[in-house]
């Protein structure tokens, strides 16, 4: 359909304007100029920015949704725990500026924001699911109830705020701090994977770009 392939083709445009100056520099007339459409046209599609900054973290949890899908199919192996890192990161560098400006969005919408902390709160339950399963198997030592909590949270929360740091710290969002991001959680994750398994996570694992 033409009118589905226009609302996709202004949200795409946006998300890559939104990631290269941020979406307080973006006004709708910039997406519709970039996409060659009238104002007007936009504006049958999504009825403000905050409509378009939406659609684009829906079209991210999309995203998320499969990343997590395969996680939960994969066999409890190492390499199933930095791969499930390394994708959550490839996600949220797709999305990038969502991440840098999540506080202020959410402060900003709140649709957007009962929508994003519903998602969290569900991300955190499927990452603690995953972490049991990884115990289980034993990928992860055995950890108690708090330790298990702690590792959930310091992983899930780094990953949420990398980019945003970055940002804050006035360093560039580049591929060689993508890969910095990685090997900080793996650096987390190292102490509670079972001899065996520790090696992997220090071997380089070249995750293939950013763009995968």
């Amino acid at each position: 359909m033409a009118g589905a392939g226009t609302r996709e083709r202004i949200v795409d445009a946006a998300i890559a304007m939104f990631n290269e100056r941020g979406t307080r520099a973006i006004s709708t007339n910039h997406i519709a100029e970039a996409c060659g459409i009238s104002p007007g046209n936009l504006y049958y599609h999504f009825r403000n920015k905050e409509e378009i900054v939406l659609a684009a973290y829906e079209r991210a949890l999309t995203d998320y949704d499969a990343m997590w899908d395969r996680a939960g199919f994969a066999v409890p192996t190492p390499d199933a725990v930095i791969d499930l890192m390394e994708d959550t990161f490839k996600v949220e560098w797709r999305y990038r500026f969502f991440q840098r400006e999540a506080a202020a969005l959410v402060q900003a919408d709140e649709v957007l924001a009962e929508k994003y902390r519903g998602v969290q709160l569900q991300r955190l339950v499927m990452l603690r699911a995953l972490v049991d399963e990884w115990v289980a198997a034993g990928v992860l030592v055995d950890l108690d109830d708090e330790q298990r909590e702690d590792i959930v949270t310091a992983t899930y929360v780094l990953g949420e705020s990398w980019v945003g740091w970055l940002e804050s710290m006035g360093h560039s969002d580049d591929e060689s701090q993508f890969h910095r991001g990685v090997r900080l959680l793996r650096g987390v994750v190292k102490p509670y994977l079972v001899a065996t398994a520790a090696v992997h996570a220090t071997e380089d694992q070249p995750g293939g770009g950013l763009n995968g």
